[in-house]
């Protein structure tokens, strides 16, 4: 008998910290999504200092680090959000993959160059 209530209590006791620890591992993915956001914001940033530049592809390649900047600032939430529940690896390269999907897919349209006729 007092066996068995050992070994009740070792059963309980993994139940309970179980979904404690897998918490932790979903906050520290959520810490992680969010640093890489602002990583990215900052190189965007940088990035869009071409806009001051004389070749007009630099330029252009300025206003679209610009508006991926704003567009990273106005969502960082959602998309941190949207990392979490894909269960997205915490690797630098699929970060930044999925937010260049998110941001081409929502504001690509915005940046075709115009017709020249």
């Amino acid at each position: 008998m007092k066996t068995m209530v050992s070994v009740v209590f070792v059963v309980l006791m993994v139940c309970m910290v179980a979904p404690a620890q897998g918490g932790d591992e979903a906050q520290a993915r959520k810490v992680y999504y969010e640093s890489a956001i602002t990583q990215e914001i900052a190189a965007c940033r940088a990035k869009s200092e071409l806009r001051s530049s004389r070749s007009p592809n630099l330029r252009m390649k300025g206003h679209r680090e610009a508006s991926k900047a704003l567009f990273l600032e106005t969502h960082k939430a959602q998309l941190v959000d949207s990392m979490v529940a894909l269960n997205l690896e915490t690797k630098t390269y699929k970060v930044e993959r999925f937010l260049n999907d998110r941001f081409n897919c929502t504001c690509y349209a915005q940046w075709t160059p115009p017709d020249k006729t």
